[in-house]
């Protein structure tokens, strides 16, 4: 990965995620993040382009069987530890999303995502890569 970051954001990553590795925009496109409140440029992450879109849903589609042999208690079980990283890490989050300005309440905003994200996946709502439930 680059080491792209400054600033309150240095344990950020800023380059693309695809096929487990973080790997940077084709061509090595970037653009900056501004606080708006100082117009002072946090970080530069990846600007991804259609090339980069295409790789992602190449390497999701490449993951896919594997995800799908994977046994659903497994999957269960990862897919409970990322809802439990996500609430872990509201507030951490909640400081990325600021960027120089208060958003009052994000962090139960994450909360509410994450809780309904799980109650898909309880409530057998939310679907395998292969269309089953």
């Amino acid at each position: 990965m680059s080491d792209n970051t400054t600033g309150p954001f240095g344990d950020l990553a800023t380059d693309l995620y695809i096929g487990g590795k973080a790997v940077p925009a084709t061509g090595g496109r970037r653009f900056d993040v501004v606080d708006p409140a100082t117009g002072r440029t946090i970080t530069t992450v990846a600007d991804a382009g259609v090339e980069d879109a295409i790789a992602a849903i190449d390497a999701a589609e490449e993951a896919a069987p594997a995800w799908a042999a994977t046994p659903p208690r497994q999957r269960a079980e990862i897919l409970r530890r990322a809802f439990e990283l996500m609430i872990d890490g509201t507030e951490d989050l909640a400081r990325h999303v600021e960027l120089g300005f208060r958003f009052i309440g994000v962090g139960s905003d994450f909360a509410y995502v994450a809780d309904g994200a799980a109650a898909a996946v309880a409530a057998g709502q939310a679907l395998a890569p292969t269309g089953r439930r």
